[in-house]
């Protein structure tokens, strides 16, 4: 709790700093009322997007930026509605554009940012593949979110003492080009001992197009959840289960429950929403992965400020060659609240 305080003073006390300085480019004219659009997904399925936009309501309006913020829901026809707010964002004038996209392939197909070249596009959280229209990334190493995951799930396993244990993975929809590296992170560490019989995949589902779901919405997590087990023999379950998300996490809680397990297996998680925690404290999730979503909103509005006052960020850091500022990356167990 001290930390959590602590971590919430420091923020408010660097937003509180960037209030005091006009905002000047490279000229000296005042870039204050430049126009900027927030294009985020609604809560209603991840409760984390509240906290984003709440975050970079205070960011945007330290800097003094004209944010206007849009929020769409996180399934197919909110992609599309996505796609229709960002029209609409560029037609009013927005320049710069931050956006967590929902189905990042919506965006590539409608071409806007093609036809838009002078529009600068930042990605919040989730990457934007294939398109070169995207000007700099404020995300995790989700890679390394995976592989987190993954040695969290090893480290119970040696330290059981077992010659093999039963494995079962979950990983989001290929909309969210985070997913897929959740995935592949994980499996850095995880195959070697799939491959060698250490850990039994009883599903036999291993690969990323057999283990995504389609959405992260917990019905997804849950039913996913309900086909592994028709894998066990009645009355066992797996002794671990990669949850890519707190979502899956609750989904497979679900599942297990209403199957009749009062004992949950090692589960792993990430974004440690208030349901994780409750969770965690229960014994029912086993772990999350806390991302700083007050230090990525940070990293978007440093970036927003960089790319309005054209005075460049430096970092050693891309992804497919466009420039990215990570956030901070916390293992959370019940030792942690």
């Amino acid at each position: 709790m001290k930390k959590n305080l602590l971590s919430k003073t420091l923020f408010f006390a660097v937003v509180a700093l960037l209030s005091v300085a006009c905002l000047k480019d490279n000229e000296g004219r005042d870039t204050k009322n430049q126009k900027v659009a927030v294009l985020l997904p609604d809560s209603a399925m991840i409760d984390r997007w509240a906290s984003d936009k709440q975050n970079l309501e205070t960011v945007m309006s330290k800097y003094g930026f004209n944010a206007t913020f849009y929020v769409a829901p996180e399934t197919e026809a909110g992609a599309v509605q996505q796609v229709e707010q960002m029209r609409q964002a560029i037609n009013d004038g927005a320049k710069y554009i931050v956006i967590t996209a929902i189905d990042y392939k919506k965006i590539n197909e409608s071409k806007l940012l093609e036809q838009y070249p002078n529009v600068k596009v930042v990605c919040h959280d989730r990457f934007i593949l294939d398109n070169p229209r995207i000007a700099f990334i404020s995300s995790t190493d989700t890679r390394e979110i995976g592989r987190m995951q993954a040695q969290f799930l090893l480290n119970h396993y040696h330290a059981s003492g077992a010659s093999t244990m039963t494995l079962e993975i979950l990983e989001g929809p290929e909309t969210d080009m985070n997913a897929k590296d959740y995935y592949e992170g994980a499996m850095d560490l995880l195959k070697k001992y799939i491959d060698e019989g250490k850990l039994i995949v009883k599903s036999g589902k291993k690969t990323y197009d057999e283990v995504k779901t389609e959405s992260w919405d917990t019905q997804y997590g849950k039913a996913a959840m309900e086909d592994r087990l028709s894998y066990y023999e009645e009355g066992e379950c797996p002794d671990m289960v990669l949850a890519a998300i707190d979502n899956q996490a609750q989904g497979v809680i679900e599942a297990l429950t209403e199957a009749g397990f009062d004992k949950m297996p090692v589960l792993t998680g990430q974004d440690n929403t208030a349901m994780a925690q409750s969770n965690i404290k229960n014994r029912k999730q086993t772990m999350t992965i806390d991302k700083n979503l007050r230090d990525m909103a940070y990293n978007t509005g440093l970036i927003v400020n960089s790319l309005i006052s054209n005075s460049p960020i430096q970092t050693s850091q891309s992804i497919s060659n466009i420039p990215v500022l990570y956030s901070k990356i916390t293992l959370m167990t019940r030792d942690s609240y």
